[in-house]
């Protein structure tokens, strides 16, 4: 099955050469010019661009190696989740001081790909026959491959694919090498954790093959997969795969972004203007769809039907081959069923119907949810079809009719997918000129005077992350805010509400130029700014600019003042606030919740906080009343949730599954005027769980508080009702005088389903407070 062949250098050449005029074919050639960046002024492209950018000022010797501590401050971590292909960002930070301020690999990053696309899978091809040009005319199919040249819409790190060509050329090979597959390993983990998955599979495929046919003794082998791991593990640890810890939590929506059953027939690649077939018809498919293109190519699946016929015709042909090939192929034919389960996910889908679906064990949830563009796993199994079709033209055709019916379809494949190569080419080499939103010449000035950019609240990928991040990376600033792969949750959140209680208590850094998206803090900090500070909005962006005024050469007029209006005042007046899409509590929330809903708005984490900035000082204690349920269920009976006012524990609230009522919290006057009205209500969860934890279905929120409404009341001078049932104790609940229909209504409805079933209007008695 394995032909062997003496080193071929001019063919090698040759295979290089064919990549050369595949990449400039396909890209214009322009992008390999280092201070091109408009064309990765978007969305991913330029995460992993400004993610170098943040990366080449971090120090040389640091642990991680490719810890990148000024891009995102506390919720950011290492140049691996800005998929800015570590390998060539590592090699070439040493030289950054000699390289231009704006400088991108990534043009670079996609020519070596070319080249080692073509000359892989030359080698690969050549290890099954002896003829020069059968394998160097193949070989431009599998650099052409329209999964491959998919990635270039901007998933530049995973067109990498001839990492996977090396590992089944490595597979292939009659001698087994330790250390060019612990190279293997190493390379792909410095360039995308994806193609480091397929490529350690590979691998045990290769290792077990070995072992089947007796190559190397089964300890050796151990001793083998027991040192690649660790020198593999060794190199993700010094990468920075592990700085977000065990805290990452993916949205769990595996299932959606699997592959087709008719992925492999379908040029629909959801992208407008890229046309994989001017002869095949799009087939419609499911959203997410588009993780999972693996489109053959025309003059593939022409391929395809010789060699199947082939097969067909002389079906001997498989009988006959030997014990010593079966030995490679079982494992693959394992590995490839295994990939193609995992591409298609648990929901299977065929064009634009699922035809059924089944749920997974709980125990893959955290595989799952870390790899969730399940259609992306069929790579490998892409590449066994290609290849197999390419043996039984090979092996089945005579030399002549075999080039003759590759160039052919080749040709075919070419003119038929030229619209999409024509898409890529116009996309790379006719890029709009990027010009950032943060023109006043004021910025400069800015730059000089701050050292961080601090985003209220911080989160991942906010709206005008990218300008922002631009400005910080051009001048050397640090920002708490970006685009990440992967972050961890506790960590943002616990981010946000150190920098909400910053906010609160007027605690601003000097150093630090705040730029807001939260309404209400934007209120609150504009509103008791020190006379040395500036707020305003400069080119759309509201700043906090503190000690600006100090700055004698800096021109603030500039800055604009503006009213942000009572639409968006957390200012509060004891008026009932609701919490559901059409109501006003929106506007009241700091951070840990959800989008607010039809009945109400979900917490999501172990903190939640609410944000009131009392009109007028109480004249007595306060009562807070809260609708709303805690998320518990028979998975989850119980749900504890400790109430804090401006960090003082008021008192845990404690719910069960048939907890119902609205609760009251008393608050003392003292507290309330101890922040002059600024009140900042929290909510820490002790038993906050998310549906997909408890197998319920596939959120991912951390659920802890369905908040429907909320109310501040005085807590005297009052009528109080006693929700009274026979010998059971009584509920004090306090409410005002001049709003008896309401309030009678309301004690009602805080017994109407209360842990003794439904009251009756008779349970209400009313009497004086004290």
């Amino acid at each position: 099955m394995v032909a062997s062949s003496p080193k071929k250098l001019p063919e090698a050449w040759l295979a290089l050469l064919l990549g050369l005029v595949a990449f400039v074919s396909v890209t214009g050639g322009k992008i390999i010019r280092p201070e091109y960046v408009d064309w990765l002024m978007e969305d991913d492209p330029a995460q992993h661009w400004l993610g170098w950018q943040f990366f080449r000022q971090s120090p040389i010797f640091q642990w991680p190696i490719g810890s990148n501590p000024n891009f995102g401050l506390d919720i950011g971590s290492s140049v691996v989740f800005t998929d800015s292909v570590p390998l060539l960002a590592f090699f070439l930070k040493p030289f950054s001081s000699y390289l231009p301020d704006t400088f991108q690999y990534t043009g670079l990053w996609i020519l070596i790909c070319f080249f080692l696309q073509s000359i892989f899978a030359w080698k690969l091809l050549s290890l099954f026959t002896q003829d020069k040009w059968l394998p160097l005319i193949a070989s431009v199919f599998f650099t052409l491959a329209p999964a491959c040249l998919w990635r270039l819409h901007g998933h530049y790190a995973l067109f990498g694919h001839w990492v996977l060509l090396a590992g089944f050329y490595f597979y292939f090979s009659k001698k087994f090498s330790i250390l060019r597959w612990i190279g293997l390993l190493a390379v792909t983990a410095l360039i995308h954790a994806y193609l480091l998955v397929m490529v350690l599979a590979i691998w045990i495929a290769d290792l077990t093959q070995r072992s089947w046919r007796k190559e190397a003794s089964t300890g050796k082998l151990v001793c083998y997969f027991l040192g690649g791991s660790a020198i593999t593990t060794i190199v993700m640890w010094a990468a920075g795969y592990f700085m977000l810890g065990t805290g990452i939590r993916i949205g769990g929506d595996f299932g959606v972004h699997r592959m087709n059953l008719l992925s492999l027939i379908n040029p629909d690649a959801s992208y407008p203007g890229a046309d994989w077939s001017k002869l095949l018809r799009d087939q419609k498919g499911r959203y997410g769809d588009h993780e999972g293109f693996n489109y053959l190519g025309l003059g593939m699946l022409g391929l395809a039907f010789v060699a199947g016929y082939e097969l067909l015709r002389n079906i001997k042909m498989v009988r006959s081959i030997k014990m010593d090939s079966d030995a490679k192929v079982g494992p693959v034919l394992i590995l490839s069923i295994g990939f193609f389960l995992y591409a298609i996910s648990n929901h299977i889908a065929m064009g634009a119907h699922e035809i059924f679906s089944y749920n997974l064990p709980s125990v893959t949830e955290s595989f799952t949810n870390a790899f969730r563009a399940s259609g992306r796993f069929f790579w490998p199994v892409y590449y066994v079809i290609y290849l197999a079709i390419f043996y039984l033209i090979f092996s089945r055709l005579e030399r002549s009719v075999a080039i003759t019916l590759c160039s052919v379809l080749l040709f075919t494949q070419i003119i038929d997918s030229s619209d999409a190569l024509r898409f890529f080419r116009n996309k790379f080499t006719h890029a709009p000129a990027w010009a950032s939103p943060m023109h006043a010449p004021l910025w400069s000035d800015i730059a000089r005077q701050y050292k961080k950019i601090i985003y209220v609240l911080p989160h991942n990928a906010p709206a005008n992350w990218m300008p922002l991040a631009h400005f910080a990376a051009t001048n050397g600033m640090a920002i708490n805010i970006g685009y990440f792969a992967r972050v961890n949750p506790a960590k943002e959140r616990n981010a946000s509400r150190q920098v909400a209680t910053s906010i609160i208590n007027d605690d601003l850094s000097p150093d630090s130029l705040y730029i807001f998206e939260n309404d209400a803090l934007w209120r609150v900090a504009s509103n008791q700014i020190a006379p040395s500070d500036v707020a305003g909005v400069l080119d759309g962006f509201r700043i906090v600019a503190p000690k600006l005024r100090d700055c004698s050469t800096c021109n603030i007029r500039a800055i604009a003042s503006v009213s942000v209006g009572s639409g968006l005042d957390p200012d509060y007046e004891m008026e009932h606030i609701s919490f559901t899409s059409k109501g006003t509590g929106h506007k009241y929330l700091m951070y840990g919740w959800s989008g607010p809903g039809e009945l109400g708005t979900w917490s999501d984490g172990d903190t939640a906080a609410i944000f009131l900035k009392l009109s007028a000082p109480p004249k007595r204690d306060l009562n807070l009343c809260i609708g709303g349920h805690a998320f518990v269920n028979d998975k989850h009976p119980n749900q504890e949730i400790d109430v804090l006012l401006n960090e003082h524990l008021l008192k845990t609230l404690k719910y069960n599954s048939s907890s119902k009522a609205a609760r009251m919290v008393r608050i003392p006057r003292s507290l309330t005027l101890e922040k002059e009205g600024c009140l900042l209500i929290q909510f820490r969860f002790k038993d906050a769980k998310s549906p997909a934890e408890l197998g319920l279905s596939g959120d991912g929120r951390i659920l802890g508080l369905h908040l429907e409404w909320m109310q501040l009341r005085s807590a005297k001078g009052y009528f109080a009702f006693t929700l009274a049932h026979g010998t059971r104790s009584s509920t004090n609940v306090d409410f005002k005088i001049s709003a008896w229909p309401r309030d009678i209504s309301f004690a009602r409805s805080l017994c109407s389903a209360g842990p003794w079933g439904t009251r009756s209007s008779s349970d209400v008695v009313c009497r004086k407070s004290e």
